[in-house]
């Protein structure tokens, strides 16, 4: 992977995070990409109504699970608002690649066509009020085919937010280039169920340094709420929910005192 062109070693203002995509995509690097594949083809294999040919990915970004899931054979389709996370995107996409990127709101959207396997990664379902949610769930069922599964990483939360811990830190390297995230999460509304949150990339890109910073409100799901809200829809049912990607450690009856790290969610299209 080639790095971003040597400047001075002047630190940089803060700048949009999404506008770099590959500082973005060496901090979340963390992640086994075909393990998370071969989770969502045993989600498949277990409790997917249809064949499954073609997959979705919402807020896709720079769309790391790409490459994997076109070779294993699937159609693969990328939403997300970021032009440059795209651009940089399709620059994975290999000439007999079945793949297409959508710029667009992944709370309100259309494809045209439909799919038979969705996802949302990292927490990415960016809705600020249940307006949002609603709106998001009604685009993801006009999307998928009936039978197809909805799979959700880290879109419920399961620790309340005022007892959450305010912010996590980590640093990854890649040819040279430093990446240090921090991620912190601020109480807005305990009425409203809202909270900001800021992700913060300080990049030490061979002695350049570089400032990235994006700010959200987010809109919390909780268990027993995510619950209801499907349980009252007439285009989903839910399947299941498991702790750190992990189909063995299902999240039933899971101990307050034991932490819950990177759950995944499971819902059908009907």
């Amino acid at each position: 992977m080639k790095s971003a062109k040597k400047k001075s070693g002047r630190d940089k203002a803060a700048r949009n995070l999404y506008d770099h995509p590959l500082y973005y995509e060496i901090a979340f690097s963390f992640r086994d990409i075909p393990k998370e594949v071969d989770v969502f083809e045993e989600c498949i294999r277990q409790y997917s109504r249809i064949p499954v040919k073609s997959m979705l990915e919402l807020a896709c970004g720079q769309a790391p699970h790409l490459c994997e899931i076109v070779s294993r054979g699937y159609g693969y389709t990328g939403i997300d608002l970021s032009k440059k996370m795209l651009d940089y995107a399709r620059k994975r996409i290999s000439d007999n690649a079945k793949a297409e990127f959508i710029s667009a709101d992944i709370v309100d959207f259309s494809l045209g066509h439909k799919v038979d396997f969705a996802f949302i990664l990292l927490g990415s379902l960016y809705a600020r009020n249940s307006k949002d949610i609603d709106r998001h769930f009604d685009s993801v069922g006009r999307s998928l085919r009936r039978g197809g599964l909805y799979l959700l990483d880290w879109c419920v939360e399961f620790e309340p937010i005022a007892f959450k811990n305010p912010e996590d830190t980590w640093e990854l390297e890649q040819d040279g280039i430093k990446v240090t995230t921090n991620v912190s999460y601020e109480p807005l509304s305990n009425v409203e169920q809202t909270f900001v949150e800021t992700i913060t990339l300080d990049v030490d890109d061979h002695g350049e340094k570089v400032r990235l910073e994006q700010n959200a409100v987010r809109r919390i799901i909780y268990p027993q709420e995510f619950l209801r809200i499907i349980d009252a829809r007439r285009d989903f049912e839910f399947i299941g929910w498991w702790k750190n990607w992990d189909l063995e450690y299902p999240l039933k009856a899971w101990p307050s005192s034991l932490k819950i790290d990177r759950p995944i969610a499971l819902i059908r299209r009907i």
